[in-house]
């Protein structure tokens, strides 16, 4: 945690609106104090992590806001947690390939 701590100030992003939360995205986001967010971003690799951090998270990104993915393109559980979640829930925006590993894309309803 000191190490992204300390990339944060050295990238200048370090502000009283930052908070770092340690641990498992199913414990951790639960009750995080989130109430919207305009960027998502997501390294969760595996199938269960993905799965977790979309369903909690997803919800409390803004129309308009953008959804990260690394490793989407890495790993087989991390996108089949995508496609699954944008499946069920409706979600029929364009995913853009962003580099060799990363999807994104914009909120649109």
């Amino acid at each position: 945690l000191d190490h992204v701590r300390s990339n944060f100030a050295r990238l200048g992003l370090l502000d009283d609106q930052v908070v770092f939360l340690k641990g498992f995205f199913s414990e951790t986001l639960v009750d995080a104090p989130i109430d919207r967010l305009a960027l998502l971003r997501l390294d969760g690799d595996l199938y269960p992590s993905t799965r977790d951090a979309l369903v909690l998270c997803y919800p409390k990104l803004t129309v308009g806001g953008f959804c990260i993915v690394d490793d989407y393109y890495s790993f087989e559980e991390c996108r089949r947690a995508v496609d699954e979640y944008r499946e069920s829930h409706g979600i029929t925006d364009e995913l853009v390939r962003i580099d060799r590993l990363s999807v994104m894309w914009r909120r649109g309803q």
